[in-house]
C-alpha cells in the first residue's frame, strides 16, 4: 500500500492540509450538553437533592466519579416541600419552574467530582414572584474513563457487580484532553464524534464485570480525519438481579453490610429477556411495569443482610395479563448506622481504609426507628429531614479512618419540632493510597484478595497534599489531572494481590508542567 511506511502521527499531520481546506464530514455530530436519563437502570439509580431556597445544595460523588444531571428545576411543583414555617400565600403556585435550571445546573456540575450552586433568584431568575422555591436536582454518580487514541480502555467492576453504560464518545469536544505532544492543527476540530459510540461500547460491556476495548478508528470508524481523538465512557457499577417469573431473587451483602434498593421493575421490557421456551404470545408486550415494584422490593430487602422475594402476581400483581414477565433489581451493599436522638454515631472503616459517605439523614421516616420509650405525639411526623444531613456528615467524615458526629438538633438543626429525631448515615469503606510525585505506590490486598481500581488521579487538587519543602510556585495549580490515571492503574493493577505505579510524569504525562503532583489511588480488595 501506498502508505504503509507512514506513521499514524504522519498520516494525521498530512490531512491537516485537508482539513484546513474545508474538509469535513457530513456525519460530525455534537452531543448532547445535557445526558437523558433514559435506560431503565439509569432511573432506577438516580439520586434526588431538593434544597431550599436561599441554601446551597451540595452534590458529591464518590472519588474517582463525576456527576452527570439529568434534570434540575427551580421553583415550586407542591405545597409540602420546603414549606416548614412558610405562609400560605408563598406556597400556592405549584406550575413554577425557572427555563434555566437544567442549563446553569448542568454547566456547572456536570464532569466534576462535586459543586456548590445557591438555590437563589441571583442564580436562576425569578420564575414566580412571591413564591417561596426550591431546587430539585435529578443526578447520578458516574466512573468516568478517558483513553487517548491508540490506547485500550479498561473498564472494572468488583467482584459480583456489572457494568452499566451510560455515554461513550469517540471524538473530541476539547483542544486539551489527550493534547500532549500533539499539533495545533491536530486537536482544534472541538465538534467531532462517532454516533454509535454508545452502542459499540454499550454492546461489549454493559452486563458484564469488565471489559477492554480499543480506542481506535479501526473499531469506531473515522469522525474526523486528521483530528487525534478520544474515547470517554461514563458508567456505573451495580449489584443487578435479574429473576425470571416463578423464581426466587435472592439478593445478598457481605458482612456487616445492608441492602440498599435503588429501585425494581417487575414486568417486561424486551422481548429477549426470560425468553427461552416461552411462544412469541407471551413476549410481545413490552411496555409493562408493576408500579408497586420498588416499595415492595424496598419493604422487603431494605436494611437487611439478605432477602429473597418471589418474581410472582401474587407479589406483585400482574400488569399485564397473559406476558411472562422478570423481576430485576438494582441496589447496592452500603454499612448503615443508625443513631437516635441525643447520641453520638461513630463511624468506622478498617486499618487503612477510608469512609465515603453515600447518603444522611436526620429526622424521622417511620414510627418505629428510635420509638422506645417515646410517646406517640413524637412518632407522627414521618415526613421529617434535615435537608444538609449529608454534607455535614461528608464533611466531617470523608477521607478519615474514623469519625464521631452527634445526632442533635444542634448540629442537623431541627427540621421537625417536636418529633423525636435519629440520624441515619450509609456508607462504605475504601482504601485510600496518595503518593508523592516521584516516589511509587504500593497497593496490597491480604492473601486471597485481589485489587480492583475505583479511581485514580494523578496531578494536584489542594495546595497542602505532598507540599512539604516545595516552593509555593509549585503547588498553585489545584485544577490539574492525567486523563488516562485510572486506565494506566487499572491495566497495571486490576485482579494482582499486590501493585507497584511510579507517581510519575513518565508513566502518566505531564497534565501541569512546574507543579509538583501526587497520585491518589481508591480501592477495595475482593
Amino acid at each position: 500500500m501506498l502508505f504503509s511506511g507512514l506513521s499514524s502521527t504522519l498520516l494525521l499531520g498530512a490531512t491537516c492540509l485537508l482539513m484546513s481546506s474545508g474538509y469535513t464530514r457530513a456525519d460530525d455530530v455534537s452531543p448532547p450538553k445535557n445526558a437523558r436519563c433514559d435506560s431503565e437502570i439509569c432511573r432506577l439509580s438516580h439520586v434526588e437533592s431538593i434544597t431550599c431556597e436561599g441554601s446551597q445544595t451540595n452534590l458529591q460523588c464518590d472519588k474517582g466519579q463525576v456527576l452527570v444531571i439529568h434534570s434540575a428545576s427551580y421553583g415550586r411543583h407542591d405545597k409540602t416541600t420546603c414549606s416548614d414555617g412558610r405562609p400560605t400565600s408563598q406556597l400556592q403556585v405549584v406550575t413554577c419552574s425557572s427555563s434555566t435550571s437544567d442549563d446553569v445546573v448542568a454547566s456547572s456540575c456536570n464532569g466534576k467530582n462535586s459543586c456548590t450552586i445557591p438555590a437563589t433568584n441571583s442564580v436562576f431568575g425569578d420564575p414566580c414572584v412571591g413564591t417561596y422555591k426550591y431546587l430539585e436536582v435529578v443526578y447520578t454518580c458516574q466512573f468516568q474513563t478517558v483513553t487517548c487514541e491508540g490506547s485500550e480502555a479498561n473498564l472494572q467492576c468488583a467482584e459480583g457487580q456489572v457494568l452499566v453504560v451510560h455515554r461513550a464518545h469517540f471524538g473530541r469536544q476539547d483542544k486539551t484532553t489527550c493534547s500532549l505532544g500533539r499539533s495545533a492543527c491536530q486537536i482544534k476540530n472541538v465538534d467531532c464524534t462517532t454516533p454509535a459510540s454508545i452502542n459499540l461500547v454499550t454492546d461489549r460491556c454493559s452486563g458484564k464485570n469488565n471489559c477492554s476495548l480499543s480506542a481506535t478508528s479501526s473499531v469506531f470508524g473515522d469522525p474526523c480525519i486528521g483530528t487525534y481523538k478520544y474515547l470517554e465512557v461514563d458508567y456505573t457499577c451495580q449489584f443487578q438481579s435479574l429473576t425470571c417469573e416463578g423464581f426466587q431473587a435472592n439478593l445478598q451483602c457481605g458482612e456487616g453490610q445492608i441492602i440498599v434498593v435503588h429501585g425494581a421493575h417487575y414486568g417486561r421490557h424486551d422481548k429477549t429477556t426470560c425468553s427461552a421456551g416461552r411462544p412469541a404470545s407471551q413476549l410481545q408486550v413490552v411496555t409493562c411495569s408493576s408500579q408497586s415494584s420498588t416499595d415492595v422490593v424496598a419493604k422487603s430487602c431494605n436494611g437487611k443482610k439478605s432477602c429473597t422475594i418471589p418474581a410472582t402476581n401474587s407479589v406483585f400483581g400482574d400488569p399485564c395479563v397473559g406476558t411472562y414477565k422478570y423481576m430485576q433489581v438494582v441496589y447496592t451493599c452500603q454499612f448503615q448506622t443508625v443513631t437516635c436522638e441525643g447520641s453520638q454515631i461513630n463511624l468506622q472503616c478498617g486499618k487503612g481504609q477510608v469512609l465515603v459517605i453515600h447518603r444522611a439523614d436526620y429526622g424521622r421516616r417511620d414510627k418505629i426507628t428510635c420509638s422506645a420509650g417515646r410517646p406517640a405525639s413524637q412518632l407522627q411526623l414521618e415526613t421529617c429531614s434535615s435537608p444538609g444531613s449529608k454534607n455535614i456528615v461528608a464533611n466531617s467524615c470523608n477521607g478519615k479512618n474514623s469519625c464521631t458526629i452527634s445526632a442533635t438538633s444542634s448540629v442537623f438543626g431541627n427540621p421537625c419540632f417536636g418529633t423525636y429525631k435519629y440520624l441515619e448515615v450509609d456508607y462504605t469503606c475504601q482504601f485510600q493510597s496518595a503518593t508523592c510525585e516521584g516516589s511509587q505506590a504500593n497497593l496490597q490486598c491480604d492473601k486471597g484478595q485481589v485489587l480492583v481500581i475505583h479511581g485514580a488521579d494523578y496531578g494536584r487538587h489542594d495546595k497542602t497534599t505532598c507540599s512539604a519543602g516545595r516552593p509555593a510556585s509549585q503547588l498553585q495549580v489545584v485544577q490539574c489531572s492525567s486523563q488516562t490515571s485510572t486506565d494506566v492503574v487499572a491495566k497495571s493493577c486490576n485482579g494482582k494481590n499486590s501493585c507497584t505505579v511510579s507517581a510519575s510524569n513518565s508513566v502518566f504525562g505531564d497534565p501541569c508542567v512546574g507543579t509538583y503532583k501526587y497520585l491518589e489511588v481508591v480501592y477495595t480488595c475482593q
